[in-house]
């Protein structure tokens, strides 16, 4: 192998390293939210949010970090905690393309009932991503109930879209 055989060879495993962490980035971000939402950290959980992101599910439509947080502070959310509660996502299916990122999941929540555990809801997620100066933070996740209903099917083609 010559000099810019090798020069070449480098290159392109320094690519390969550099896109495998990035998605192990990505999948860490996704992994950070059930753990940050499930002891009730409000800031936390939108630590990982960009400060133009849009959180929105059927349950409800949040603009930016710090509604993100009021989320989490919320009755609502902390009686979920109260109960015991554990975010478990999938492995996601993550595309990749520079600065910007998309990666399709599914979530299910497990509530503690006292006697055991219940499984209280069960989602698609359609997150987006974007690199800055910072790292990779979220810039959309989308969340609908998988109820037979259209939106959570729209979701998860969009992991078989990126496949194609």
């Amino acid at each position: 192998m010559d000099d810019r055989q090798l020069s070449d060879h480098f290159a392109a495993l320094e690519a390969r390293v550099k896109h495998l962490e990035d998605q192990l980035a990505i999948q860490r971000l996704i992994n950070s939210w059930g753990p940050a939402v499930d002891t009730g950290n409000g800031e936390a959980a939108a630590a990982l949010f960009a400060d133009d992101a849009i959180l929105e599910s059927d349950l409800s439509y949040l603009l930016g970090p710090a509604a993100i947080t009021a989320m989490v502070y919320g009755e609502g959310h902390q009686a979920l905690v109260r109960d015991g509660s554990a975010h478990i996502p999938a492995f996601p299916i993550v595309e990749l393309d520079g600065d910007a990122a998309r990666a399709v999941a599914y979530t299910r929540v497990y509530r503690h009932t006292g006697e055991g555990y219940e499984v209280w809801r069960v989602s698609a997620n359609y997150w987006e991503f974007r690199r800055d100066t910072d790292g990779w933070r979220v810039t959309r996740r989308t969340n609908h109930v998988i109820d037979g209903g259209p939106e959570a099917k729209e979701l998860l083609a969009r992991a078989v879209a990126q496949q194609s």
